[in-house]
């Protein structure tokens, strides 16, 4: 594989991108890794009833699993990717994946709620160190015009995850109790760890100290704006989701009456149906993105809507679900893509990093407001919100695309020229 080695401007490394073909084995094995991280962070959701039950704790206590997980990446992502920002890349993220694993076998054998709770804190330590590379990996290995491409893949993993992890996961804990669950997603990190030290191509890193001069020249970019949308966009349109997804099947019991045998299936059908949304926004992303945007966030607003009014209609109940898992499906995806987009090649790490605080905001975020609204309101709201979580992120959205119009309108030919999503 040939390569040439470009110089990242904020002075901490240099990369290798390959000037030959798409890697995709390694964006793949990437891919399945991503699957198995996010699986990780998620699946508790998809537990609720047996977790609460087993550790005799309310359903808005079990969805804290949730928010501790974010909440640690948060405070830690940082000052993780700021200690390691010398280690190689590839290397990075194999030891932070085997660590993924390692608290999902804590998982597995814990005797308590707080002890649950600090294999969480261990499983999303070793989460944020594996998200501050793998968010801008597929950019260094790839050329430009296939960024889109390789970004979608590794990035439907995460979409993915979201939904078909859960269903996947609920039917385990059904069928076997939800400690199996967890002990699966420990196996598949062995595997797939294996299949990345094969498969994922490693890029060059030139360790440096970082100058005095980094955080000015970050904040002179001109992409700094669009990036700051874009997290923006991130933790509004996550936390509206996850805070209905994380208790989704407490509300598919509790509220819609569907029998629990049937919830796997239905959240099966759901993660399927995420699949094709994200198979689809990679069709279709390039030749619409703002449309294909502000459309998938327009339909979801209307679901969480509509999700009340057919609570005693089963048929429909499945439809909205089903619906709703394809139309999300993509957004993610759609959401990282416009960052790299976004971001100029000196900014790729630091919008990973901040793409990967936000992600994490919003989930943990949206954990904990979907916890209060059952805990305080009651679970009949939780649509509601979400519904207006979404909302609020589709005006942000629209108000910030009139800017850009209005900018690119006045922009001279250079400016526009020059454009490296200084103008989102």
């Amino acid at each position: 594989m040939t390569s040439s080695v470009k110089p990242d401007p904020s002075g901490q490394q240099a990369v290798r991108v390959s000037t030959d073909s798409f890697p995709l084995y390694g964006l793949l094995a990437l891919s399945a890794a991503i699957f198995i991280s996010m699986a990780t962070e998620f699946l508790p959701g998809g537990l609720i009833p047996q977790i609460a039950a087993d550790f005799d704790r309310s359903p808005g206590e079990v969805g804290h699993l949730i928010t501790v997980f974010a909440l640690t990446v948060i405070v830690t992502a940082a000052p993780v990717a700021l200690l390691t920002r010398r280690v190689q890349r590839k290397a990075l993220i194999l030891v932070a994946f085997a660590l993924i694993g390692l608290g999902n076998i804590a998982t597995v054998l814990a005797p308590s709620f707080e002890f649950l709770l600090a294999a969480r804190v261990l499983g999303a330590l070793a989460h944020g160190a594996f998200w501050s590379v793998v968010a801008a990996y597929p950019a260094h290995l790839v050329r430009p015009t296939q960024l889109g491409k390789a970004t979608a893949l590794t990035a439907a993993g995460g979409s993915v995850a979201g939904v078909l992890g859960i269903p996947l996961g609920n039917a385990l804990g059904q069928a076997f109790g939800w400690r199996v669950s967890f002990g699966v997603l420990a196996a598949l990190v062995v595997v797939t760890g294996m299949l990345m030290a094969w498969k994922l191509p490693s890029v060059a890193i030139r360790g440096a100290k970082p100058s005095s001069g980094t955080t000015s020249a970050v904040r002179r970019d001109p992409t700094l704006p669009a990036i700051l949308i874009v997290c923006v966009l991130i933790t509004l349109v996550v936390a509206a989701q996850n805070s209905f997804g994380t208790f989704n099947v407490v509300w598919l019991l509790d509220l819609a009456h569907v029998a629990p045998p049937a919830v796997p299936i239905m959240l099966f059908v759901g993660g399927v149906a995420s699949a094709v949304g994200v198979a689809l926004t990679g069709i279709l992303y390039n030749k619409f993105p703002i449309r294909l945007f502000l459309g998938s966030i327009a339909v979801l607003v209307g679901l969480f809507f509509t999700l009340p009014a057919v609570v005693g209609s089963e048929p429909s109940v499945w439809l909205l679900s089903g619906l709703m898992g394809a139309v999300f499906g993509g957004v993610p995806v759609m959401l990282q893509t416009r960052m790299m987009m976004s971001a100029s090649p000196g900014m790729r790490n630091v919008a990973a990093a901040l793409q990967t605080t936000a992600f994490n905001v919003g989930i943990g975020g949206g954990a904990f407001m979907g916890g209060v609204v059952i805990d305080h309101l009651s679970l009949d709201v939780l649509p509601f919100w979400a519904a207006t979580l979404m909302f609020v992120a589709l005006v942000t959205a629209g108000i910030w695309q009139i800017y850009i119009r209005r900018r690119l309108h006045n922009a001279s030919p250079q400016e526009k020229e020059a454009d490296h999503g200084v103008y989102g």
